[in-house]
């Protein structure tokens, strides 16, 4: 969810960075001020400030499920970028004169993909650009990308390792059954049991034939 609103507090609570004074610039040409870049566990809020025309800056939060990267940038100038599959909207940016999206050079560029937004985040001082990236990192290691938390088990939940490569039967056999869990870990050691004495037997066989090739 991006929330902007013409209102600001200050959040309450689980703030892992507060920079004053940062400027927030819009898909790379539209200005929005000056305000306090507040990157908490919850959320990223700027606002608080003054915006390009002299006004109160609007105050812009951003959830971290809505943040689909973010990074320093050095060129075309320094700052903290982030972002959005959102496509943002405001005053100021019809003002200005940016309302049309930006538009992509690429060949592979799909209209219909998701819309989104870059926000630049730019410091008075760019020794703070790396504390402003470490904090959005741990902001955002609080909240994965469900798409990103795969279940290893979900394609092959018996052939989590080799052991089940040789007693796979050994592992239906107990699971078809409706033997005790005592009973089926008693068969199981029996199946192992007799399946190591058949690979002695099998062994010793091969020892005997190759003596007698001999």
């Amino acid at each position: 969810m991006v929330v902007v609103s013409p209102s600001f507090s200050v959040p309450a609570e689980g703030i892992l960075m507060q920079l004053p004074s940062v400027n927030l610039i819009v898909n790379n040409d539209v200005d929005l001020g000056t305000a306090t870049l507040y990157i908490t566990e919850h959320n990223v809020v700027w606002g608080g400030g003054v915006g390009r025309q002299g006004g109160p800056s609007p105050t812009v939060t951003l959830m971290y499920p809505n943040i689909s990267l973010h990074a320093i940038q050095r060129d075309p100038g320094p700052g903290l970028i982030l972002v959005i599959n959102h496509e943002l909207s405001l005053p100021e940016m019809t003002q200005q004169g940016a309302g049309d999206a930006p538009v992509d050079d690429d060949d592979e560029y799909d209209a219909d993909e998701e819309p989104m937004t870059k926000l630049r985040f730019v410091p008075q001082n760019d020794n703070d650009l790396e504390a402003m990236f470490m904090a959005m990192n741990q902001g955002q290691s609080l909240h994965p990308d469900p798409a990103d938390e795969i279940d290893e088990d979900e394609e092959d939940p018996y052939m989590d390792g080799e052991e089940f490569d040789e007693g796979e039967d050994e592992f239906e056999d107990a699971e078809e059954s409706n033997m005790s869990a005592e009973d089926a870990a008693a068969r199981l050691r029996q199946m192992r049991l007799e399946n190591v004495n058949g690979t002695h037997e099998r062994v010793n066989d091969e020892a005997e034939d190759a003596d007698i090739a001999e």
